[in-house]
């Protein structure tokens, strides 16, 4: 039970993000191109799908199974998700074979995710300080009671 509520959880904040940095990690000469993904969404056993970009110049040499780091961050928003894990590419058939059932040139991958880290950066947190400190200032002020003011004192 308490899995459900951690993997709901990180779906909403995925779902908020909608894209990643997608990083594949083997050592092999030929392997995937860094990406910007799509998150598409967690299924009920935990797999994370998401569609990345066909390579300009497909090659059969590319492997479609292989481990994989994912970071979800968008600007303005005060987290970040970093997920490591196995990505599988799910409509292999159709880029292998050239066929055109690849809608808008979009590779179908799904993960295994191995380690999942949310992390907050406390951006909103630093903003309310500002707010709270320059309140608390104004007040001071009205009631004629200021901070001492502490001038920078340069170095002869």
């Amino acid at each position: 039970m308490e899995n459900d509520y951690k993997l709901l959880f990180i779906k909403n904040k995925l779902q908020q993000i909608k894209s990643a940095v997608m990083y594949p990690t083997n050592s092999n000469i030929v392997r995937l191109p860094n990406d910007i993904v799509e998150f598409e969404s967690v299924d009920d056993d935990g797999l994370l799908w998401f569609s990345a970009h066909v390579p300009r110049h497909w090659m059969k040499a590319y492997e479609l199974h292989f481990p994989a780091k994912l970071i979800f961050y968008r600007k303005g928003i005060d987290y970040y998700v970093e997920i490591t894990g196995t990505a599988v590419v799910v409509n292999k058939q159709d880029v292998m074979y050239g066929t055109n059932h690849i809608q808008g040139g979009k590779l179908l991958l799904k993960m295994v995710p191995y380690y999942i880290e949310y992390t907050e950066t406390g951006k909103k947190e630093a903003g309310f300080r500002k707010l709270k400190g320059q309140m608390y200032d104004i007040f001071m002020n009205t009631l004629g009671l200021n901070r001492p003011q502490t001038q920078p004192h340069l170095a002869e």
